[in-house]
Formats: structure tokens, sequence, C-alpha cells
């Protein structure tokens, strides 16, 4: 394939339909939906019973997916992919930091990329001392309505122009969430000018978070954030062991040959 080609001419007609269905059937699973029937499949890719089957066919024999009885899931071939890439050599990096600000925090901690409007949450270390969050591993969450969300825009390279995407009006998950681009926009620069976001009941009622982004050659690869609850104050307290860890991240990032992450 010519180099020029681009993912915006890679369309459903130009490319083989087969690798487009195979994606199709691929996406129907989900960490809520793990093991499908055929039926299941089917409806969720909105494909044919038949073209289902023949895909599941192919896939089992690389063993991109397996099956259990009547139901399919995902299989080693799909997991060890996606172990290969640069988000999850980022947590490994990250993951003694993660555990360490847990420890000295008591509160749960998320690390996650920004992937167009959303953020990708690539980990989560659960506290029992906070509230249970919508953040899932694998998981996604608009980011305009999170902490670490925020800090990802306002410190992407036009931060004060959020994507796309978030130029009109915006949904909300609660009464909190920040709807309207001007406030958001706003929002992203006062962040950039503080190094860290808050999320106060945006993205769950009775939920706060604190969040940084971790920023190598002043790019952020990622963000954490800390989780707690809204009654228990600003987290002023959490600020200063969030950045520490945040920093120490990008330093273990930036010197490790194992992750394969530049910054431009």
């Amino acid at each position: 394939m010519d180099s020029a080609v681009t993912a915006e001419t890679l369309d459903r007609e130009s490319a083989p339909s087969v690798l487009w269905k195979a994606f199709d059937v691929l996406g129907s699973f989900s960490q809520s939906r793990r093991a499908l029937t055929l039926s299941e499949i089917s409806r969720g890719s909105g494909l044919p019973k038949s073209t289902v089957h023949r895909i599941l066919t192919m896939l089992l024999e690389v063993k991109a997916v397996e099956r259990v009885g009547p139901r399919y899931r995902m299989g080693l071939t799909i997991f060890a992919m996606g172990t290969c890439s640069a988000e999850m050599a980022l947590r490994d990096v990250a993951l003694p930091y993660l555990e360490r600000l847990r420890r000295t925090t008591g509160q749960t901690v998320h690390l996650a990329v920004l992937d167009s409007s959303d953020v990708v949450y690539i980990e989560k270390l659960v506290s029992a001392s906070s509230p249970p969050t919508p953040a899932i591993v694998g998981g996604r969450l608009p980011a305009h309505a999170t902490g670490i969300g925020k800090a990802l825009l306002a410190f992407s390279p036009d931060g004060a122009r959020p994507p796309g995407k978030l130029d009109g009006m915006l949904p909300a998950r609660t009464t909190a969430t920040v709807t309207r681009p001007a406030a958001l926009r706003q929002c992203l620069r006062e962040i950039r000018a503080s190094g860290v976001a808050t999320d106060r009941g945006e993205a769950v009622s009775g939920l706060a978070c604190v969040a940084a982004p971790i920023i190598i050659n002043s790019c952020p690869v990622a963000a954490i954030s800390l989780a707690f609850p809204t009654t228990a104050g600003s987290g002023q307290q959490f600020i200063n062991p969030l950045r520490e860890a945040a920093a120490a991240i990008a330093r273990a990032a930036g010197t490790s040959a194992t992750v394969p992450l530049t910054a431009t």
C-alpha cells in the first residue's frame, strides 16, 4: 500500500470488507459483555449470522477469539497484541508510582490517555476508603466530564481549543458537568495555569477528583487522578503527592527504553 494513503482515505469501500467485518465482530465484546453467543454478536455487530459465523471461524483459527460452549470470548492473541502497545509499556513503568500514591493518600488512583474527545483508562488501583468510580480499565469516559480528561485536554498542543467533537454543546453526566464549550475552554486555560485539574461531581454525583498530566518533552502522554468523596473537601492535600507522582512517572518513562512514546 502506498505510504501516502492515510486512515482518512482508507474507508469501507476501498479496504477489504472482511477486515471491517472482523473489527465489527470484535467490537461486539466489552467489559460487561465478555462472552457472547452467535446471535448476540450478530445483533451487536449488525451483521447477518452467516457472516458472523464465517468471520468467527477465521478468528478462531488465529486464536483471536475462543469458543466456550455456545459462547465466544476474546482470545489470547488479542490479549498478547494489547500488551505490545505503548500505553501498556507506560502502565508498567507507572505502576510502582501509582501504588505508592495510593498508599500515601489512601484514595483510588487512575491512569488514562486521551483518544479524541474521550479518555481511555489503562490502570485503576482501588482504595476501600474511596467511593466507587465509573472508570474501568479499557473503558472510556468523556474527557470534558472528568478531571483526568480535562488535565489531558488542557495540556494538549492546542489546549485552549479542544477537539472538534467538543465544539458544540457537550453531553452532561450530572448537573455539575461543564456543557458549554466557552466554559470548557476557560476551565482548560485555568488548568494549564495551575497544572492541576479538578472534577467536583461532574462524572458522578458525590465523587471528586484531582488530576495532573504526565508530560514528556512538552507532550501530555497520559494523566493520573485521585478520586475521593466530595464531602472530604477540595482535595488540596492530595495535590503535592499527585504532582510528585506525575513528575516521577514522566522521568521514568522518558528514560525507559521500553516505552515507545515520543513527544513532538
